[in-house]
């Protein structure tokens, strides 16, 4: 963790510019460990409820949580801040996803005041996510707007299953999806690419309450857990500055479909929602879609590392 270099927000300057420099910056302590606890404790209750339903980012199905014997959830949540059927839950989710310090550094890094999230994920434990860039899924028009937000929930180790980046690799430019339309095919050229740049992965071991923001360009991805007693609880989100236009890659998905142009205000004022649908009925999607995938499975594409093994 000593050669990660770490900012505090009032230095603005400087977390500017190491951002374009690296594609990257680390945020020290910006969420509070009371905030990320009192979400800890709704989570630990809530996993083991027979009732719980979410939706997985990683395989891309609605799914009831599947527990390793660790007790971790194997499988990561999209979008779990809607869950309103449980909303203590989802509500310290969006307490730690929306804080002011947060906003703070979104203004570090691209000069605007305000900024809307287009979706969120949490993981329990890493499943291992491939190398990508973001603005293959989702970005701004013309792209290169959007900026992720890691946030560290504990303190992460080596072999947890880390996040990791490619420093200044955004500076290749983007792997266009309309050259690499399939899945797959995105996948091998990012493989390739990352094969042929001359770094090492540089593993972000976080602290707890540490934030990470990255450039949509920039390839990054997580490595295998290595031991499986480690969890790696984290969440990520996507935001883009309030009037650039976002570029929805995924208009098909039902529980993809967000409507930008009229965003939902959260409890600070500088950071609004991309939303479509009421919470409820988010939440009904996504038991509908539970009830749809135990009939016939529904997988779209995987994230997962060890599916591309």
């Amino acid at each position: 963790m000593k050669n990660i270099q770490k900012f505090n927000l009032d230095n603005e300057k400087d977390i500017h510019d190491y951002f374009l420099e690296n594609g990257y910056v680390v945020i020290n302590n910006a969420i509070p460990h009371q905030t990320i606890d009192e979400f800890i404790y709704e989570y630990e209750h809530i996993k083991k409820s027979p009732f719980f339903i979410y939706y997985s980012q990683s395989i891309h199905i609605s799914t009831r949580p599947r527990l390793n014997k660790y007790s971790y959830i194997e499988e990561s949540m999209q979008n779990a801040s809607r869950l309103k059927f449980f909303n203590n839950f989802s509500s310290k989710i969006q307490n730690c996803l929306y804080g002011k310090n947060v906003s703070k550094a979104l203004s570090c890094v691209t000069g605007k005041e305000k900024h809307i999230s287009w979706q969120n994920m949490f993981f329990d434990k890493s499943t291992g996510t491939i190398e990508h860039q973001d603005s293959w899924y989702l970005d701004t028009q013309p792209p290169g707007g959007l900026v992720g937000v890691w946030y560290a929930l504990e303190n992460i180790h080596q072999n947890s299953g880390p996040f990791f980046v490619f420093p200044g690799s955004h500076k290749m430019g983007l792997i266009e999806r309309e050259k690499f339309p399939d899945h797959n095919d995105f996948v091998t050229e990012i493989q390739r690419i990352s094969n042929q740049l001359n770094m090492p992965k540089k593993a972000m071991c976080l602290n707890k309450g540490d934030i990470l923001l990255w450039h949509p360009f920039l390839i990054h991805g997580a490595f295998q857990c290595s031991d499986e007693s480690k969890s790696r609880k984290s969440f990520t989100s996507h935001f883009y500055p309030q009037g650039l236009t976002a570029k929805d890659t995924e208009k098909k998905k039902l529980l993809s479909i967000y409507n930008h142009n009229k965003p939902k205000p959260t409890a600070n004022k500088d950071i609004c929602l991309a939303y479509r649908y009421h919470d409820y009925f988010y939440n009904v999607l996504v038991c509908f879609l539970y009830i749809k995938n135990k009939l016939k499975t529904n997988k779209l594409f995987s994230m997962r590392r060890e599916d591309y093994s």
